[in-house]
């Protein structure tokens, strides 16, 4: 089994950690696309109470219209945890907000870098323990492979999981990788390989003849002969 850290732990080690940045005196922010009441929004309570409504507007704009880089950190514990919590609900949201930390991240200070790294690896495996999910698992490995996270560790989880959620969560990243587009980078290379192996057949197979309901054994039963169908396609 692979280990991964307490969540709620290392949520306390993200706000610990980004508390050196404050929140700013002086606004910066485009009077064209940004509001004054969208502004008040994230002034109006404790950063750790915020909504998601709250904060909508600044992920959408943030580096952009709205704000700079202190400014990104302050809020930063604040929305991954709400991403996490499955909060945001509109997953493209919260990929636009981690595309942004991923351009900036890997400059950061060691312990700033080291306390998102523990988070991600403390959000992976709540996320695969519900389905369905805002924030799909595909769109968390997306992520990750833009932040330039190995991903070997987690693909490695989930490979030690037995529970129908993870297994459910499995058969939409076969119809999200086939069917929601290609990319060259790396990330998406090594996710297909892995999809490609025998784990993920294994795992279909025997969450499908273990599953709580009809609908989801049909549903596992769909993507294991979508992998098979696709796995064809591709033999020479």
């Amino acid at each position: 089994m692979i280990g991964f850290p307490d969540l709620d732990e290392a949520a306390e080690r993200l706000y610990s950690t980004f508390a050196r940045y404050p929140l700013p005196a002086e606004l910066d922010y485009c009077e064209h696309c940004v509001t004054p009441s969208m502004v008040a929004a994230t002034r109006a309570r404790p950063l750790r109470l915020l909504s998601a409504d709250d904060l909508h507007p600044l992920m959408w704009r943030a580096l952009s219209t709205w704000g700079d880089e202190a400014e990104l950190k302050h809020f930063l514990p604040r929305v991954l945890e709400l991403i996490a919590d499955d909060e945001v609900l509109e997953g493209a949201v919260a990929s636009i907000f981690l595309s942004k930390v991923a351009l900036l991240w890997r400059t950061w200070p060691d312990d700033e870098c080291a306390a998102i790294e523990m988070f991600l690896g403390a959000w992976w495996p709540t996320m695969l323990s519900e389905f369905p999910r805002e924030f799909t698992a595909f769109s968390f490995l997306e992520s990750n492979g833009e932040l330039s996270v190995p991903m070997g560790p987690y693909l490695a989880h989930w490979e030690t999981r037995e529970d129908e959620a993870a297994a459910r969560h499995l058969a939409w990243l076969v119809a999200d990788l086939w069917f929601g587009g290609f990319t060259d980078a790396a990330w998406y290379a090594t996710l297909e390989h892995w999809v490609e192996g025998s784990a993920v057949a294994r795992l279909l197979d025997a969450a499908a003849s273990t599953a709580s309901t009809p609908e989801v054994a049909a549903e596992l039963s769909r993507a294991r002969e979508l992998l098979d169908r696709c796995q064809t396609a591709e033999e020479p």
